[in-house]
């Protein structure tokens, strides 16, 4: 049969690479065999050269359906290959090489016959000659029918329930949904607890069944038994199923070691299994590259580099007790450096007496220090690396539970520190600046701190440090810490945007417990933070200890400023307004009323502007506080004609003026009560000028353009400067009340009163004195020229309707008020 001849037919097609011809047989006998052979082989058979069909046998006809042999010579044989196949199908002739006699495996291949049907058959593909020169001979078997049997026998196999082997079925979410009694038999599990379960809970072992399949339909594992854990080697085999997978597994037979050698060679975690004498039986190769070339068979475990975290090896617990050992920390040096290892021990099965431990090790090192770091972050503070709020709690409750525990510990205290103006600091220089004294002040208390001490930053510029004191848990004791707390924190520092060095102050709480008093960590911090509070009240105090009494005062002021609030809200009928009369020094007549409010609570009783007032201004209340006075005021005073030019004085604070509303604020309460602008005297103490900025002067000068006046109240008791005086547009001074105390006492006082009426007069200002409570202070400050007088001379502060009622003269046009 010659050589087609290429009739143009462009599909893929299997060209044989140039090959030497093999000998071509002599005896015309054994040719004739061979072709017989062919011929009669229920196989079928053909050769293709070029990619063309040169011979095809009887079987190759009744494959492709034919019944004419020229029907398929000289076809394409790519025309019976399934078009998915061709790809694979040429890698493999053309990976079978030159060599004659070269052939492929044998694999399933989907072919096709001449009216396009598919079929999967058995495929071998030959390198053999076709006269003198390359051909491939290709071997196919029908494989149908076999296919068939086999799916049969797999859906008769999901239904044994007799057989040997454990015959599982599950779902494809790995649920098992029957479990036969050899499975009962050979994992110690009955139907009814295994059936429902996930696959891996119930064979004790990880099992994929995709990966399985994937891998060819077996795998050996290890499995354990529900009743006793101990562990086996299975063999599995794993069928896909319509709905599932079927899973049969028999325990295997061979030696342990020589099992466990083959499944852990391919894995990459470092596995090593050890026997009782603790000699190591099997080390796989990652075992070897993790623990070093100390890991290989017939060493000691003991000889490997391992430190455990703990007083025992947990491979030598397990050898000991038998029993499991999971997620023990060790570390191990490496040329890359320090690494940290997980190790778990679990004892397994050996089909003899002696205990063997399986041993597998994971690095943890990222994770170690991932954990490590944000262990160190939730107690430390990152600015300045010492103890924050929770390290320091922490450090409190364990110096706490010491106090039984140490004979000569009488006490534990906690010194809560603040840095004096610390605020300024940030203000004027920067926070960058703020952040170099923090931490230079946390170094330098950090080196100052006993080794048994604690010292921490909890927010801000307040720092604390905890230590335990001795027996005598005296003053003398406190005072030598605070000393030495005081000499590092007022030494100097250096700071990068000034040659200058700063300085810097602090104020401190004490608060101590002693063994056997009821008290928590918390408890402890919460009383120095309160003496601490006291030690800003008291400026000049060196330190302030805690009292019981302090923490009643907090509770108080915290009450007070709760019920300030709610009485703000809801119930000003709390809150009424009292007038303490202003008088001419010339002839004694009403001219003014000074407002001021009272508060009378129902359980508290009547609280003082005191108490109040200064809770107020550090809060968010103030404001409305003074909104309250100035509208109930003016809307009272406004009310009563006699009293419509009586001059109305409001006390108000910085910062209602700076708020931004209060100049509308103060337009319409005058819109509204009708009265007169020129009726209005807003009182700011000298205290609170301080910062005198420019802002504040255009604030005051905006006030007086509405046409009420402004006083400048206890005037001698702040710091403001006499050369900035003019700047001030202020029309009324009223002196402290300290100026009019003094007269009685001190032949002076009349000279310094006299000189503040002198230059307050030079300033074009009206002079009034405040605190005038006796008949000779009041012809004092007559005869010094004080415009004004108030006091309890004149009248205490009163319900307006008393001080109406008590007969004071009004005068109906004080012009005693314009400016001097």
């Amino acid at each position: 049969m010659g050589r087609p001849e290429d009739d143009g037919d462009d599909r893929p097609g299997l060209v044989a690479p140039d090959a030497e011809p093999m000998a071509r047989p002599s005896d015309a006998a054994v040719a004739e065999r061979y072709r017989l052979l062919l011929e009669l082989s229920p196989d079928a058979i053909a050769v293709h050269q070029d990619g063309l069909i040169v011979y095809v046998n009887s079987a190759a006809l009744a494959f492709a359906r034919v019944d004419d042999r020229n029907a398929m010579l000289g076809r394409s044989i790519a025309d019976f290959v399934h078009p998915d196949e061709l790809p694979q199908m040429i890698e493999r002739i053309i990976g079978m090489g030159d060599e004659a006699g070269a052939s492929t495996t044998p694999e399933e291949v989907v072919m096709v016959d001449a009216q396009g049907v598919s079929r999967p058959m058995e495929v071998t593909s030959v390198r053999t000659v076709w006269h003198d020169l390359p051909a491939y001979q290709v071997i196919l078997r029908d494989i149908t029918a076999q296919k068939a049997v086999e799916s049969a026998l797999r859906r008769q196999a999901a239904l044994l329930d007799h057989v040997s082997n454990a015959v599982i079925a599950v779902d494809d979410h790995m649920m098992v949904r029957s479990w036969n009694p050899a499975a009962e038999q050979m994992y110690g599990r009955g139907a009814a607890d295994a059936i429902g379960r996930d696959l891996d809970e119930a064979v004790g072992a990880h099992v994929d069944p995709h990966a399985a399949v994937s891998l060819g339909g077996t795998v050996d594992q290890l499995h354990r038994r529900a009743d006793n854990g101990r562990s086996f080697l299975a063999h599995t085999s794993v069928t896909t199923m319509d709905d599932g997978f079927l899973i049969v597994a028999e325990p295997t037979r061979r030696p342990l070691i020589e099992r466990l050698g083959t499944i852990l060679a391919a894995l990459h975690q470092a596995v090593i299994v050890v026997r009782e004498d603790g000699d190591i039986e099997l080390a796989n190769p990652a075992a070897g590259t993790m623990l070093g070339p100390e890991a290989i068979p017939g060493a000691s475990v003991h000889e490997l580099p391992l430190d455990f975290v703990g007083d025992e090896s947990p491979i030598a617990r397990c050898l000991r007790t038998r029993e499991a050992v999971s997620d023990t920390t060790a570390t191990i040096t490496t040329p890359a450096g320090e690494r940290w290892l997980s190790c778990s021990c679990r004892p397994i099965d050996d089909d003899g007496t002696d205990v063997v431990v399986l041993v597998s090790f994971v690095d943890i090192t990222d994770r170690y220090r991932e954990r490590t770091q944000l262990a160190w972050e939730a107690v430390h503070d990152p600015l300045t690396g010492l103890y924050n709020r929770s390290g320091i709690i922490r450090e409190l409750e364990s110096h706490m539970a010491g106090l039984d525990a140490e004979p000569d510990a009488c006490c534990v205290a906690i010194f809560y520190i603040d840095l004096d103006n610390f605020k300024l600091v940030n203000d004027s220089l920067g926070h960058i600046v703020g952040d170099e004294v923090l931490h230079t002040v946390a170094q330098r208390l950090a080196a100052a701190t006993p080794e048994e001490a604690a010292v921490g930053r909890i927010g801000g510029d307040e720092f604390v440090l905890v230590a335990t004191l001795g027996i005598a848990c005296s003053a003398e004791e406190i005072e030598q810490q605070i000393d030495k707390i005081r000499g590092t924190v007022y030494e100097p520092i250096a700071v990068s945007t000034r040659s200058e060095p700063l300085k810097v102050e602090a104020s401190i709480g004490v608060a101590t417990v002693k063994a056997g008093d009821e008290y928590t960590a918390t408890d402890l911090l919460r009383d120095a933070d309160i003496a601490l509070y006291q030690a800003r009240k008291a400026s000049r105090a060196r330190y302030v200890r805690f009292q019981t009494q302090h923490r009643e005062e907090l509770q108080r002021r915290q009450r007070i400023e709760e019920e300030l609030r709610r009485v703000l809200d809801t119930d000003t009928d709390q809150l009424e307004i009292h007038y303490q009369p202003i008088v001419s020094t010339a002839d004694g007549t009403l001219v003014g009323l000074e407002s001021l409010l009272r508060w009378h609570h129902p359980e508290l009783g009547s609280i003082s502007p005191t108490e109040f007032i200064p809770l107020a201004e550090g809060s968010n209340l103030i404001d409305r506080v003074g909104n309250y006075v100035l509208e109930t005021a003016a809307a009272e005073v406004a009310a009563v004609p006699e009293l419509r030019r009586v001059m109305l004085c409001i006390n108000v604070s910085r910062r209602e003026l700076t708020n931004g509303q209060f100049p509308e604020r103060l337009r319409e309460t005058m819109t509204r009560s009708g009265m007169d602008p020129a009726a209005f005297c807003l009182e700011i103490t000298e205290s609170a000028l301080d910062p005198l900025d420019g802002d504040l002067l255009t604030l005051l000068g905006n006030v007086r353009e509405l046409g009420t006046q402004v006083s400048l109240d206890d005037f001698g008791t702040g710091a403001s400067s006499l050369s900035e005086f003019y700047r001030l547009p202020v029309s009324v001074l009223k002196t402290a009340k300290s100026f009019v105390d003094a007269l009685d006492e001190h032949p002076s006082a009349k000279s310094i009163l006299a000189g503040i009426v002198t230059m307050a007069h030079a300033a074009g200002m009206r002079v009034v004195a405040e605190g005038v409570e006796t008949e000779s202070q009041a012809a004092i400050v007559a005869e010094v020229g004080c415009d004004l007088a108030q006091g309890y001379h004149f009248g205490r502060p009163a319900p307006l309707a008393e001080v109406i009622a008590s007969g004071v003269r009004i005068r109906a046009n004080p012009g005693v008020w314009e400016t001097a």
